[in-house]
């Protein structure tokens, strides 16, 4: 009995489950999602670099080269050692080498050493070392978090010959030694030099052939001047530009697919339109409505007229230079347009009527190419344009490298070629002003570029045929006037009446 009991309220139990899920509403999945347009603009712009933390990129063919000269004094050891000490061995030393840093702990050099040495009885003889050694600065480490340490600690091996004039003898020689370095300035560093060159007994005429045991110790000082480009770039992490490559591919895919929806409903669209036009004519209304169709067509087909806005609001502000655009004008300055404003133009942009001198010169503006502002009549346009104190038009920037004078793109030299002509035509006087951006550099160093930049395009204009003294150079120095910073690297130019 008691089973019977706990099987009834089991199966009780799983209906009242059952018809609780039956009774829940199924909630359609809302697809409107928040999207943030400030993160949108984040990821259009040009990803700033970052550096990974020690890392340098090795030096370029170009880059840090060194030359040495060094002097001090050797003491020449060989078999059999002779009866002098150390110190009545001692004979005055030269070398030079020229080497190469590859990385801040890496470099080779190609040396030269040699003068003088006193063999086993003391007799002074000349020799010659010729030797090519592998350097390791030992703290080239230092170079990652800071530009141009101070002090290096540079231990090298080497091959080599040396060579004595006196016997022929010419043996294999090997060189090491340890080198300490003092950075005095950019460019030039101090030396003090240790080292040995070992090589075949023989060297000095004494002693068995092919088996090494002749020594040549030094000691010498000297300077280091660096050549070619100097220091070591940080390695550029790539990491966030690949997260915003990704980023685009994805937002490229997504506008690829509502693209392909807009056409989806613009085809559906159509579709119902063309059978609303079966239907009106199957009810004879076509005629009444058809003006709704032809109004569509015309808006993917036709080109809209021009009323000459634009050109009465330029003639306004130059009357009014100092006109918001928005407040009323005065009566003077209304009636100094209304002559455009009444002009009647075809489809084919020519002019039907004329009334006055001031639609003649209208349509002489209307059939007239690019430059027709300012040919029409050169001496009314002028009366429009201030003393020479407000410039003419916008300003046409160049843009620049990051700490060069070199245009990031030479297709800009076509606006040289246009302001050259204009100015030269129209008797203008030019302005150029350079600039840096202010983030990068000290300013100094943008003080000396943003001229460097004002005398490239004033260059490139005298050679357009533009007189030198119509131009004037201004040097802004480092601004952070515009964004993105890059915006900041530019030179511009402005036209103003002489």
């Amino acid at each position: 009995m008691r089973n019977k009991i706990v099987f009834v309220m089991a199966m009780a139990g799983m209906c009242c489950t059952l018809q609780a899920k039956a009774n829940v509403q199924p909630v359609p999945q809302d697809s409107v999602h928040y999207e943030s347009y400030m993160e949108k603009e984040l990821m259009f712009q040009t990803a700033e670099p970052t550096y990974h933390k020690g890392v340098l990129v090795t030096s370029p063919w170009n880059g840090n080269w060194f030359v040495s000269l060094q002097g001090g004094a050797s003491a020449f050891i060989g078999r059999p050692i002779g009866c002098a000490d150390l110190f009545d061995r001692v004979q005055p030393s030269l070398s030079a080498s020229v080497g190469k840093w590859f990385t801040p702990q890496i470099g080779a050099r190609i040396g030269y050493g040699g003068w003088r040495f006193k063999d086993c009885n003391l007799t002074v003889n000349d020799y010659h070392h010729f030797h090519a050694d592998l350097m390791y600065n030992v703290l080239g480490g230092l170079y990652a978090k800071k530009e141009n340490p101070r002090w290096g600690i540079v231990p090298y091996v080497g091959l080599g010959m040396m060579y004595n004039p006196q016997n022929g003898q010419k043996p294999f020689a090997i060189s090491y030694g340890i080198q300490g370095q003092y950075r005095i300035c950019k460019r030039l560093a101090a030396l003090l030099e240790i080292g040995n060159v070992s090589t075949f007994q023989n060297f000095d005429g004494y002693g068995e052939a092919n088996r090494f045991g002749d020594n040549m110790l030094s000691v010498s000082a000297g300077l280091s001047f660096t050549i070619g480009k100097i220091g070591w770039k940080r390695t550029v992490d790539a990491t966030p530009y690949i997260r915003q490559n990704e980023w685009l591919v994805e937002y490229a895919s997504e506008l690829s697919e509502s693209n392909r929806r807009y056409i989806g409903q613009h085809d559906r669209d159509m579709r119902t339109l063309n059978e609303l036009k079966k239907i009106l004519e199957i009810e004879g209304l076509l005629e009444k409505y058809s003006r709704l169709f032809e109004d569509r067509e015309n808006l993917s087909s036709g080109y809209p007229k021009n009323d000459y806005s634009g050109l009465n609001s330029l003639r306004a502000r130059l009357k009014n230079r100092r006109w918001d655009g928005k407040s009323p004008l005065s009566n003077d300055s209304l009636a100094v347009c209304s002559g455009i404003a009444n002009v009647n133009v075809d489809d084919s942009g020519n002019s039907n009527e004329v009334q006055s001198d001031n639609l003649a010169k209208a349509q002489e503006l209307t059939n007239m190419g690019g430059d027709s502002i300012a040919t029409y009549n050169h001496s009314d346009y002028l009366s429009f344009i201030n003393s020479g104190n407000e410039c003419i038009g916008s300003p046409v920037y160049f843009f620049f490298e990051l700490g060069t004078a070199k245009l990031t793109d030479k297709s800009q030299s076509v606006n040289l070629d246009e302001l050259a002509r204009v100015a030269k035509k129209y008797g203008l006087s030019v302005t150029v002003v350079g600039a840096a951006d202010a983030a990068t550099g000290t300013a100094d160093v943008n003080d000396r570029l943003s001229i460097s930049r004002a005398d490239y395009i004033t260059t490139e204009l005298v050679k357009r045929g533009l007189a030198v003294d119509v131009i004037t150079k201004v040097g802004k120095g480092g601004i952070s006037d515009y964004n993105p910073t890059e915006a900041n690297r530019h030179t511009k130019v402005l036209l103003y009446m002489k």
